[in-house]
């Protein structure tokens, strides 16, 4: 266990119990104190108005449609109207996808109607990365519903988390589900490692821009680094990579520098999804390692401006062949 992520649980496991022990208004004024909460706000209204949206729509499947515009979608967020643009897209789409698994929206209400217990988690999250990058820049949070197009994402107006893929427990009903929607889902404990992923892409706007698959494979990576040496965990699931890391990395080698990215993406007979996305968390993890400094280590990944430097001061090969020699 890293010492970050130590000292994260330690500052999570204090909150909780002040949380239990001392009146949520006084509670509220320790955290704002702290600093924990000041210039961001966490937003779950746009849940809310789905679900009165969702009510109607059941009932008048014929008007679902107009129902979700008018109760949902014309009261959101600034957060579910940029969400809207570059993942929901389509109305239609959006009241067919959510009638046909109603099953399932019902079934998550519960869960996801009221996420004080992970805000707290959340804003600890928060803390910590303040500790780890001193320029960091701490945006509102919105939770709204989608479609299963994305978990999160961000715009000027801050972290878009799409809660219903980060809302399976078990009770939640999969049973009209096929193998893709159960491949994407994912469990609401879940819900703060999407957050700081979020977070820490919000932070990449001093990383020097470009179009290469070795930059895009960094810009994601850096965020699962970061979001795994905070939480414990990465926002993907890389078990499919183990045994094949080298070959893997030998493919890289070959395209890193081309204008490419779905292929590295998506599920191919060559490499399973995401492999842009874990070969840029392996590089970074990599030159974490070589630097005594950790916390210079996080600014120079967040203000990376020579990707190739980068990736020959990181010493991933010889990482990958020490790690996985066996």
């Amino acid at each position: 266990m890293n010492e970050v992520y130590r000292k994260g649980l330690f500052f999570i496991v204090i909150c909780y119990w002040v949380a239990l022990l001392v009146p949520t208004s006084v509670c509220s004024q320790e955290l704002t104190d702290s600093g924990l909460q000041n210039e961001y706000q966490i937003h779950s209204t746009d849940i809310a108005h789905f679900y009165t949206a969702f009510d109607l729509a059941i009932q008048q499947p014929e008007k679902a449609e107009k129902i979700f515009n008018s109760l949902y979608f014309k009261k959101g967020t600034s957060g579910l109207r940029d969400f809207y643009k570059t993942k929901i897209k389509s109305k239609t789409e959006f009241a067919e996808f959510v009638l046909t698994f109603k099953a399932y929206y019902q079934s998550i209400r519960g869960d996801i109607s009221d996420l004080n217990d992970l805000k707290l988690l959340i804003e600890a999250y928060f803390n910590e990365f303040r500790t780890l990058y001193s320029k960091a820049t701490i945006p509102d949070v919105f939770f709204m519903i989608g479609k299963f197009q994305s978990n999160g994402t961000i715009s000027k107006n801050g972290l878009l988390i799409g809660t219903e893929i980060l809302a399976r427990t078990v009770t939640s009903d999969t049973s009209n589900w096929n193998r893709d929607l159960l491949a994407i889902s994912m469990e609401r404990s879940h819900i703060p490692v999407t957050v700081i992923h979020e977070l820490v892409q919000f932070n990449q706007e001093q990383q020097k821009k470009g179009n290469s698959l070795l930059w895009k494979s960094i810009r994601e990576g850096s965020a699962e680094f970061i979001a795994e040496l905070l939480t414990g965990e990465t926002d993907g699931d890389y078990r499919e990579f183990e045994g094949i890391e080298k070959m893997i990395w030998e493919q890289f080698l070959l395209q890193k520098d081309q204008p490419i990215w779905s292929s590295w993406m998506k599920a191919n007979k060559s490499r399973p999804a995401l492999a842009g996305y874990w070969m840029g968390y392996m590089i970074c993890k990599a030159y974490y390692l070589q630097v005594n400094d950790k916390t210079q280590a996080i600014h120079d990944i967040l203000t990376i401006q020579d990707y190739e430097e980068f990736l020959r001061k990181s010493k991933v090969e010889k990482y990958l062949n020490c790690a996985y020699c066996c």
